[in-house]
């Protein structure tokens, strides 16, 4: 999938703060702009254990197919009802399941990611999140990514 030209200026930016060392960015693109894709290519172009986080089901899903369309393999955190039907969704739409266990790249809904204890957090070099816009130190989301220790940096994306 190729980005338009103002997700990859976008994308373009985000890197450039990246290489000034500034380790998380936020991302702001309108609805319907293109966020999922872009954050799907960055994630694609990144050789390194990473987290793309959602605050409910369906943004999971949304992601995780985003991922599949770019050739993704990744790991769903999620109940297994969740990843089964994400299996079918990848099938029926790309042709073939991108979910693999033990992939580097991960997609997690914050209120699994804040309950469950999976080894792979502790790996996470890079997160995205999306609905960016409710991050802070004290709630839910901000105590998500604490929990990404190893992180070097990541991506908040808002509308």
């Amino acid at each position: 999938m190729t980005l338009r030209d103002y997700q990859s200026s976008l994308k373009a930016k985000i890197f450039a703060k990246w290489d000034e060392g500034t380790p998380n960015v936020m991302a702001v693109m309108p609805t319907g702009a293109g966020k999922t894709v872009t954050m799907a290519d960055i994630c694609a172009e990144i050789d390194e254990p990473s987290l793309a986080i959602a605050h409910r089901q369906e943004l999971v899903i949304q992601i995780s197919l985003a991922f599949a369309r770019q050739g993704i393999k990744h790991r769903i955190i999620a109940p297994a009802a969740v990843v089964k039907s994400v299996i079918e969704q990848h099938v029926d739409e790309v042709g073939c399941n991108h979910v693999h266990p033990g992939a580097k790249t991960g997609v997690a809904g914050i209120d699994t990611l804040i309950n469950r204890t999976d080894e792979f957090f502790d790996t996470v070099r890079f997160w995205q999140t999306d609905e960016a816009h409710h991050v802070l130190a004290t709630n839910k989301w901000g105590a998500g990514i604490a929990m990404l220790k190893g992180a070097v940096r990541g991506i908040g994306w808002t509308a």
